[in-house]
């Protein structure tokens, strides 16, 4: 008899832990489907995230680095002169500035912040990107 209360008592703990299991796909939420949410790219900030209210009272810098804080990451320069490598900015692709002009920036009004990596910047910029990544804050639609 006790080798069959055993048995008994394990299927029913074996069948009390497999109810208590939760749904490990993260489309479910609650057997309804999860509230949507903003996809994150990896070199994209949209509006929406800006939008944060965590996020937006503050300056464009420490927003974005709050958000995708990769944008800042510094390999070190290309070659032996100093000013390679150096990551820049750029409103709606206009002509490069130096990063510390993100501090004085609000992100209202931005719909898009955009990160170049080298060689991507270098075939928008030319020589101008100087081996160096570009963050670009788009404030109008039509800058592409």
């Amino acid at each position: 008899m006790l080798n069959g209360v055993s048995r008994l008592t394990i299927a029913a703990f074996v069948a009390v832990a497999a109810s208590c299991g939760g749904s490990r796909d993260p489309d479910v939420w609650g057997g309804a489907p999860a509230p949507s949410r903003v996809e994150r790219q990896p070199n994209v900030i949209t509006a929406e995230e800006l939008q944060d209210p965590s996020i937006y009272s503050r300056d464009a810098y420490t927003a974005i680095r709050h958000l995708r804080p990769n944008f800042f990451t510094y390999h070190g320069p290309a070659s032996f002169q100093t000013a390679t490598g150096v990551i820049h900015l750029s409103v709606d692709y206009g002509p490069l500035q130096d990063l510390s002009q993100l501090t004085k920036m609000t992100t209202m009004g931005i719909l898009e912040v955009r990160y170049l990596n080298a060689e991507q910047a270098q075939a928008r910029f030319g020589l101008n990107a100087n081996s160096g990544p570009v963050i670009v804050l788009l404030y109008s639609k039509g800058a592409n």
